[in-house]
């Protein structure tokens, strides 16, 4: 399993749907699909998504945020909420963990490609 905040941390982003948000990061692709969002965001992609992709998208649905980016690194992808800011923290799923952070701290640590 991949390592995901604590309930209280996912407080910060996503309020009373903390336990939500973290019942999302638990799930299998299979349940991930059985969601609404997850189920319209594998219609609307040609090829089957990642279920990364899917599981962020699950997450973007439940807090304020504005869809689901990304960028690549020197040492792999970095997928994020987008929060609005650069340097406000958001949720992150970075070197097969997720995490709250700035995406922008990663981009000075790591870079971009």
């Amino acid at each position: 399993m991949l390592r995901s905040p604590s309930i209280k941390s996912l407080k910060t982003l996503f309020g009373e749907n903390a336990p939500r948000a973290k019942a999302l990061l638990r799930m299998n692709r299979d349940q991930l699909l059985r969601t609404p969002i997850g189920k319209a965001r594998a219609a609307e992609c040609y090829h089957p998504p990642s279920t990364q992709d899917i599981r962020m998208e699950c997450l973007n649905a439940l807090g304020e945020f504005h869809g689901v980016e990304g960028f690549k690194t020197h040492r792999g992808w970095c997928m994020y909420l987008n929060a609005g800011d650069t340097y406000t923290p958001t949720l992150i799923r970075f070197n097969l963990s997720y995490q709250i952070a700035c995406w922008g701290d990663i981009v000075e640590r790591h870079g971009a490609k």
